[in-house]
């Protein structure tokens, strides 16, 4: 039997009283049988009266329930069914592995150890009751309880109001570096007291209709409610993508078309895209929500919090910690707050901890590898702001093989920028390395004014002017773009092709027998919970599709957009080939891809010089695709939570539009401050997205893809490079471990052992992490690569019952503390500036890297680089 470190240091066991149980109908087992499974899941006893939590009442009485036979059958079918799952910790895969060979081939059970069989039934169990995964088991609940409040009027009002609040201030700080956002997590905090206001506020007045009552006071706040409140907010966490599109055409430093202000443009652009991705969803669910291994590391901290809120908050021993969730998420948001004041007010230094520059401020080769300005911040130590240090890397939420990866990706790709800038490669010697802006060949900022007649690309004038010019960390972050799409498509086809084509199949079958229920041969528990609530019909989605695809074109015809409709249908195809392989790796790593980069480069061959074309296009796929991603994963959360899926369906459609419509009307404000998206504005609204998303325009809507991949050759070939590394990768994990099976047999465990540790690596995470420059660097990273080896290697491997406790609770409090903190110092001392004017708020922009990192290399007496105008 498997020994797992005693977490527990009280004595006291005694089961549940069993009227405690009546109401969940769960029955009383034996106390030693109780001690067994409290001690397999890590959940200690109460320190007031030492009964266990009614979910290690649930999984016993299931393990008393489930044969051995049944047993063994269930655990051979999950143990190949996870066997490519990286989320499937290796001492469980271990465990489980032997014990199904102490069985194998066995056909009396009599003789086989007492201890050997309890264990295979405990894991029996575990597979078909709840979930493998730790991390899923500590923020979800085995049952279902069906009596508490779910769908109230509370959610529908108290979600709208927050929906507003959050998209408020997540548009308002877009356009700032970093952003300070209020996600779901954040709001969770700030919507708890809002519906126990109620709850106890509001008096029981309601009435009967059809059998059912409707009350003004529901009853108590439940964490249903909650949950689905939050939901509603989670899609305020993103603001609209056409925000960028907005801002790009109206500002005078972008494209100056002052008729994109209109807020009927505005707001059919807004509905189009938001609306789009819904249709999609139909196909998503059925490859990641209903698969097991579809975790979606991503929302658990959502769902820690909730319980920290709103669950019974038992006294237990946790490794000697003794203090509640909510307790616990007080105190580390209180302390938040009142930290963040520090690095980003009072002691700027702190945040931006540029130090390795101080020591000789003007030494430009020093600021352009240390700097966490203007450089590439290879500095060990970058900065004591959680904000910073977790802005390119969550910590906590990425599973550890992801964060380390991802931050190798990242490294690697600085030293390859660092190598093409010092040999000047694609004359980057002559620009700023690390710049997310385009360059003419004198050096300085490209004016695509210059080019441009009637807003459509002028070659004359192109000719007279310049060529544009990547900096060296931007020509980085392409090249990883155009290897990352064949890469993700061909690797994850490969990978988990089984699962694509079941969902495609199962698609097709939806279509063709519409009243068969989706959950159709889904055998997980958490399927077996959703089967009893209404389902959410496929042709829901798409009649929503439909009538926003009628909306599109309406949007290309009624305003001056330069695209022809065809462009319409391509898009929807473009998406459809894409958005599996993508939302089945954001569902295993917590890691998502978008199609920005390769909607723009077929539309840039495709309508050569027309920017707003590109531009639209570039909206609508990308939105399509997360939209249909985040209706997924909030299908995920209602798996999980045991929600009706019909009520998270309204739900989002209602969020969708109210997000919307509030972030509109904060960019009519934002278009009027004073100073937005300069490089040096003071409050740091620089707008770095804005500025990635007009530069893009430029390079391949304006001047196009042929006379880009005519100037970088080299570009072009990644798309080759990233299919044959998908196919690499493929053959090394999976079937050359295989091929050695066959030949040598006596090897085989040796074999499986280091199989398991390559599967580890994901080329896709790696590559995506060299997507982290221009104009972010490795200051946005290191801190949290530090913070991740932390809690999800040191913590995670040796105190697990802590990390499962406490470990989402912290991030989120965290996060929340900076969010309104955030808030409150830019309203406070920064729109209307109290600056405190000391060394350690100026420190940081004394030298180089603050002030401007000069080009390595002069303008050659001629007046430019590069090649002359003829060769364009």
């Amino acid at each position: 039997m498997s020994k797992h470190t005693e977490v527990f240091s009280s004595e006291k066991v005694s089961s549940m009283d069993k009227d405690d149980l009546v109401d969940t109908q769960v029955a009383e087992v034996t106390t030693s049988l109780l001690d067994f499974v409290a001690l397999q899941l890590e959940i200690p006893p109460s320190e007031n009266d030492g009964t266990y939590p009614l979910e290690v009442h649930f999984m016993a009485e299931k393990l008393e329930e489930t044969t051995l036979e049944e047993a063994i059958k269930i655990v051979k079918t999950n143990f190949a069914y996870h066997d490519h799952d990286n989320n499937f910790r290796d001492e469980y895969r271990i465990e489980v592995r032997e014990l199904l060979k102490v069985f194998d081939g066995k056909d009396d059970y009599e003789k086989a150890d007492p201890d050997d069989v309890l264990m295979m039934r405990y894991w029996g169990t575990v597979f078909n009751w709840w979930s493998p995964y730790p991390e899923v088991r500590a923020v979800t609940d085995p049952y279902n309880d069906e009596d508490c409040t779910t769908e109230t009027w509370r959610v529908w009002v108290l979600g709208t109001v927050w929906v507003a609040i959050a998209a408020f201030v997540n548009q308002f700080f877009s356009v700032r570096m970093p952003a300070i956002s209020l996600g779901a997590g954040v709001i969770q905090l700030l919507l708890y007291p809002c519906g126990k206001a109620l709850q106890y506020a509001l008096p029981d007045w309601g009435f009967h209709f059809r059998g059912k009552r409707y009350s003004l006071n529901p009853g108590k706040w439940s964490q249903k409610e909650q949950l689905l409140t939050t939901i509603m907010v989670s899609c305020a966490s993103g603001t609209p993508y056409i925000t960028s599109n907005i801002i790009v055409q109206y500002l005078p430093q972008f494209y100056n078309q002052t008729w994109a202000s209109s807020f009927g443009y505005q707001f059919v652009f807004m509905l189009v895209t938001q609306m789009l991705g819904f249709g999609l969803a139909g196909i998503l669910k059925r490859v990641a929500v209903y698969p097991v291994k579809a975790m979606w590391p991503s929302l658990l901290p959502t769902l820690a919090v909730n319980k920290a809120l709103l669950a019974p908050n038992r006294k237990e021993n946790i490794n000697g910690w003794l203090i509640s969730r909510y307790t616990f998420f007080m105190i580390v948001f209180i302390g938040s707050f009142v930290y963040f004041w520090i690095p980003n007010y009072l002691m700027n230094f702190l945040q931006t901890f540029n130090w390795m520059t101080w020591i000789a401020p003007e030494n430009a080769d020093l600021a352009i590898v240390t700097g966490s300005v203007g450089g590439l911040g290879f500095n060990p130590i970058p900065t004591f702001d959680w904000n910073q240090a977790t802005a390119s890397l969550a910590p906590i939420t990425l599973p550890l093989y992801v964060s380390s990866i991802g931050f190798a990706g990242t490294f690697f790709s600085g030293l390859v920028i660092l190598a093409l800038y010092y040999t000047n490669n694609s004359w980057t010697g002559y620009i700023p390395i690390n710049s997310n802006r385009l360059f003419d060949n004198m050096g300085k900022k490209y004016n695509v004014s210059k080019i441009l007649t009637n807003y459509r690309f002028d070659d004359k004038k192109y000719h007279d002017y310049s060529t544009p010019y990547y900096s060296a960390g931007n020509l980085m972050l392409y090249s990883a773009f155009f290897a990352v799409y064949p890469l993700s498509f061909v690797y994850t086809c490969l990978m988990d092709w089984r699962a694509m084509w079941d969902a495609l199949k199962d698609t097709g079958k939806a279509l063709r027998y519409v009243h068969r229920s989706s959950y159709h041969g889904r055998e997980d528990p958490f399927s077996r919970y959703m089967k009893n609530y209404p389902e959410v019909p496929d042709w829901w989605f798409y009649v929503v599709m439909v009538i926003m695809f009628a909306l599109s074109i309406v949007l290309v015809k009624a305003w001056p957009v330069d695209t022809p409709v065809w462009t319409l249908v391509f898009v929807l195809g473009l998406v459809f080939v894409f958005i599996i392989p993508f939302t089945v790796f954001a569902a295993y790593t917590a890691s998502s891809l978008s199609l920005n980069v390769i909607s723009e480069l077929i539309i840039g061959y495709a309508l050569p010089g027309r920017f707003m074309a590109l531009n639209l296009i570039k909206a609508l796929s990308v939105t399509i695709a997360s939209q249909a991603q985040n209706y997924t994963t909030d299908q995920k959360l209602t798996h999980y939570a045991h929600l009706p899926p019909r009520s998270i369906f309204w739900l989002q459609l209602w969020a969708t539009l109210v997000n919307g419509l509030v972030c509109l009307g904060v960019i009519q404000f934002q278009l009027n401050l004073d100073g937005i998206c300069d490089a040096d504005n003071k409050q740091k609204f620089t707008c770095p997205g804005e500025t990635t998303f007009f530069t893009a325009s430029v390079a391949w809507g304006v001047i196009g893809p042929k006379k880009m991949f005519d100037k970088y050759p080299v570009m072009k070939w990644m798309f080759l490079f990233g299919a044959l590394a998908g196919v690499f990768f493929w053959f090394v994990q999976v079937i050359l471990p295989q091929i050695l099976v066959k030949y040598f047999p006596n090897k085989a465990q040796t074999i499986d052992y280091y199989r398991r540790k390559i599967l580890y690596f994901n080329p896709i995470i790696f590559v995506v992490g060299c997507l982290g420059w221009a104009p972010y660097n490795l200051t946005y990273q290191v801190g949290g690569m530090y913070l991740a080896v932390l809690f999800n290697g040191y913590i995670k491997s040796r105190y697990l019952a802590w990390w499962r406790k406490y470990a989402y609770v912290m991030e989120a409090a965290i996060v929340t503390g900076i969010a309104l903190a955030g808030i409150i110092i830019f309203f406070a001392v920064q729109y209307h500036p109290k600056d405190i004017d000391w060394w350690g708020n100026t420190v940081i922009y004394d030298g180089v890297d603050g002030s401007g990192i000069p080009p390595r290399l002069e303008i050659p007496e001629k007046g430019f680089f590069g090649p002359p105008s003829s060769e364009w």
